[in-house]
């Protein structure tokens, strides 16, 4: 009788896991493509109504891109597991998630400091809003909540997600290197090689390196966490 009960409760158990997992996979879904559709909104303002061309030169752009983007891998991905039901997040995907999730904080911390610093400019339209608060909390709070840890992370392989940076970097060089963009638009004193000495470049290129580096590393390890609530008590084999 004992065994019999145990391995009904198992089965009830393992049927409570699979319920939650396509749960979780539901509510990952239905973030990513609110972020993709926000991303596509906020990107048609900056190019389309705005700014136009010149609006790559801004971090925000490039990095709300680079999210927009990320989001339509994991909607798709979503959409894998849960017709399939297995679990491909914890791949390539998961590094693409993560870089969005650095990305987006880098952005949100920038407007903060801006803030911080008397300019609330990046905040008087709702695509702003948006770009630098409603997008960066959406894919930071699903990817630490949402998306299966793979373990640990090795300290080569957080610098994988701060592949934006490198994006980024190689968009602006090409842009005002290439005489796209006039060099007087250039949107960071810090990176303006006509009156900065070029080492202060590196160290400053450097200095956001490093503390995309320092993001990646908290979010992973928030992610390994707090993805388990998702299947909190069930694990230990409660109902």
């Amino acid at each position: 009788m004992k065994t019999e009960k145990r391995q009904i409760d198992h089965d009830l158990i393992d049927r409570k896991i699979t319920e939650r997992f396509r749960l979780k996979k539901k509510v990952n879904l239905i973030i990513s493509a609110l972020i993709a559709l926000l991303g596509i909104a906020t990107l048609y303002m900056a190019f389309g109504v705005e700014v136009g061309i010149s609006s790559f030169r801004y971090l925000t752009i490039n990095g709300t891109l680079f999210t927009t983007f990320g989001s339509l891998v994991f909607v798709a991905a979503n959409i894998y597991e849960l017709t399939t039901g297995k679990e491909i997040t914890n791949v390539p995907v998961y590094y693409i998630r993560l870089s969005c999730a650095v990305t987006e904080t880098v952005i949100m911390l920038v407007i903060l400091i801006a803030f911080v610093m008397g300019d609330p400019s990046g905040l008087d339209k709702w695509n702003q809003i948006g770009t630098h608060i409603v997008i960066p909390i959406l894919t930071v709070s699903s990817f630490i909540t949402n998306d299966a840890p793979i373990g640990m992370v090795a300290p080569l392989k957080r610098f994988y997600c701060t592949v934006f940076i490198t994006v980024y970097a190689i968009v602006i060089i090409a842009l005002f290197g290439g005489g796209v963009l006039p060099m007087d638009m250039i949107p960071y004193a810090f990176i303006d090689w006509r009156v900065v000495p070029v080492w202060q470049i590196v160290c400053s290129v450097g200095m956001v390196y490093l503390i995309a580096f320092i993001i990646a590393t908290v979010l992973y390890r928030l992610n390994k966490k707090l993805s388990w609530l998702w299947f909190r008590k069930l694990t230990a084999g409660e109902i």
